[in-house]
């Protein structure tokens, strides 16, 4: 069952009342209360007070048939302490923020969750600061601690300069590593010894965490193994993801809609596989609507519903700062779309997603080599986010995150331990996997790679003798292998080079080459009919397989396919401020029978001629022979 949790405040209740937001809950249809209690508080006697109304108020709404949780930081104090602060990998020291290793804070941290546990919460969950990413100008940490760790496991007396450098340069060393394993080892530990303070009062309490973006690689563990030890040997352990829809609304990171649905689809391919409860990350912050809109929320929310890549939802519905009655829209939207859930559920349970497999390694930090031939430089922490998905997402190609897909794709630093069964779908690559896997020995069809050049105003697309604006990205002059076939190109000053490409290899082996360095966002070159067209034509010939559902031609239609037996659903999400105006669907085969989800169309064989969907909207169908 998809469990719908709903964060609040903890100060908000005495401000509001219990039964007003007890009200509110029920309109959002809310299990589960999460009760943020903010930071650590440092003076004794106020901490007492705000434990005994979490005791009161715990007890009120688990007497109203709620499970409840209680939210709180993990390393956040903004008073006055003797704590030892993390530090950035440039030296920066990061305040606010104390570094696990500091024996005396996790001490206090313990002693402090204990105290929580008595109140009778069925959950402690701690917030978006268990990382060390995206604190500061880089990772963390390189606190005095976490150097001397380093040091203690190479056996070298580096200094933060000569530890920064190894980190973010070169290719895989033993520094690099050793920062990994003490940031992990520093993270596990805590983990550990959290739990050991819950279990002196009650082991039967779940202990979770949020993801973050920096949880799945540079923190040197993963949020999946956190939660197991924090989990304890009795209870299942609880991972919220990271990804939300006011990074669309904020454009944080360059992410849109469908990129965060996207983001926690892979991560929840990372963690499926464990007895772990997924949560999604539904959050309109700050509230209300003028600054993350409904309509982002809700359809995050039927997308990751149709997705079933998750257990349920947070759902921010209930403004943290102002009174119960005064944004309502939130709950009002989620009212609304009952029936909806309820027919995404019916449509799309029980079928297995279909689409181009993007292969998104969850480790990439500990093996990446910089500098390349291609990428000169890195922002580790940008690694996190898949821009093979980004460019697939926006031109409305389904995709997936297990087993083969119709075909795969990789861009960059994924391509350095890509599995070579990966292959024989055959692959969508950029410019640096095709330097990666041609340095692994396979042949992409690259003579020489080239020097770094500037593109052209415009990519000419030769097949339909169209050009595209480009607005002079980086590109390699790169010199092709006989057999290669030229797809688009672009004139630069030192003549024609090839922007993408096709090739089979002596072995069979198939690639679509985009000669672009994805590393930094390249939306004017890999968002556009052009390219969505590019990709849906030659899916098949990569892999002889076509795509299960494509739509040419609306920006940002998201689309999502699900399979089971002889009958297929399709989502399609209009993130996007225009209507789609009378979509067509073409299809992978010729259907006989189809129904309707918000919507109504025609069948006809293999394409299916929709309504219009309008700005945010969803539609869907069934298809089935």
């Amino acid at each position: 069952m998809y469990k719908i949790s709903v964060p609040i405040m903890h100060h908000y209740i005495k401000q509001n009342g219990r039964q007003r937001i007890l009200e509110e809950l029920r309109k959002m249809d809310a299990q589960r209360i999460f009760l943020g209690l903010d930071k650590y508080e440092l003076d004794y006697n106020k901490r007492s007070l705000s434990l005994e109304e979490l005791k009161d108020n715990c007890r009120f709404f688990k007497e109203n048939g709620l499970e409840v949780g209680i939210w709180i930081w993990a390393f956040n104090i903004t008073e006055k302490n003797n704590f030892i602060n993390m530090r950035a990998i440039s030296g920066t020291e990061i305040k606010n923020f104390i570094c696990p290793k500091d024996e005396n804070f996790v001490s206090f941290a313990a002693d402090y969750i204990k105290d929580i546990a008595k109140t009778g919460v069925d959950i402690i969950h701690f917030d978006d600061d268990f990382r060390y990413g995206f604190l500061s100008d880089s990772p963390a940490c390189l606190c005095d601690l976490h150097i001397a760790e380093i040091n203690r496991i190479t056996g070298d007396n580096s200094t933060r300069e000569e530890l920064e450098r190894h980190i973010v340069s070169g290719g895989k060393n033993k520094y690099r590593d050793a920062y990994l394993k003490a940031n992990g080892d520093a993270f596990r530990s805590f983990a550990a010894n959290i739990r050991k303070a819950v279990d002196e009062v009650n082991p039967n309490i779940r202990v979770g965490l949020c993801s973050c973006m920096t949880s799945w690689d540079i923190d040197g563990t993963n949020a999946a193994e956190l939660v197991k030890i924090l989990a304890g040997g009795r209870t299942q352990p609880l991972v919220r993801l990271i990804g939300a829809p006011y990074w669309a609304a904020r454009n944080a990171w360059g992410n849109s809609l469908q990129d965060v649905i996207e983001l926690e689809r892979m991560e929840s391919s990372w963690t499926r596989k464990d007895n772990i409860e997924i949560y999604a990350e539904g959050d309109a912050y700050p509230r209300p609507r003028k600054y993350c809109p409904a309509s982002y929320l809700e359809g995050f929310d039927t997308a990751i519903r149709a997705s079933g890549c998750t257990d349920g939802i947070a759902k921010y519905g209930i403004d943290f700062f102002s009174n119960a009655d005064y944004e309502t829209g939130y709950a009002k939207f989620h009212e609304r779309n009952r029936k909806t859930y309820a027919k995404i559920d019916e449509m799309f349970g029980g079928k297995e997603c279909y689409g181009v497999r993007v292969y998104e390694s969850m480790n990439k930090v500990s093996d990446m080599v910089m500098p390349t031939a291609v990428n000169s430089s890195v922002n580790i922490q940008d690694l996190f986010f898949s821009k093979a998905a980004r460019t697939l997402a926006f031109n409305t190609i389904p995709t997936v995150y297990a087993g083969e897909g119709v075909c795969g794709i990789v861009f960059d630093e994924n391509a350095r331990n890509l599995s070579l069964d990966a292959l024989k779908n055959g692959l969508i690559i950029d410019i640096a996997a095709a330097e990666i896997l041609t340095e692994r020995g396979i042949d992409v069809g690259i003579e020489d790679i080239g020097a770094s050049v500037v593109s052209g105003q415009t990519e000419h697309f030769i097949k339909n003798n169209n050009h595209i604006l480009t607005d002079d990205v980086p590109i390699n002059d790169i010199k092709l292998k006989a057999g290669a076939e030229v797809l688009s190109d672009t004139e630069t000053p030192s003549g024609t080079v090839p922007m993408s490409y096709r090739y089979e290899n002596s072995n069979g082996s198939r690639f679509l080459v985009l000669n672009v360095n994805t590393r930094s966002d390249r939306d004017n070159v890999l968002k556009h009919y052009e390219r969505s067209r590019q990709y849906a034509e030659n899916t098949q010939w990569l892999s002889g397989i076509k795509l299960p559902a494509y739509v040419y031609g609306n920006p940002a239609l998201y689309i999502m396919c699900k399979k089971k037996e002889n009958s297929m659903a399709v989502g399609l999400w209009n993130f996007f401020a225009d209507t789609a105006i009378e979509p067509i669907a073409e299809l992978d085969a010729e259907y006989s029978g189809i129904k309707f989800l918000n919507t109504s169309g025609n069948l006809d064989k293999n394409k299916v001629y929709l309504n219009d969907i309008p700005p945010f909207g969803f539609v869907g169908f069934e298809v089935n022979f």
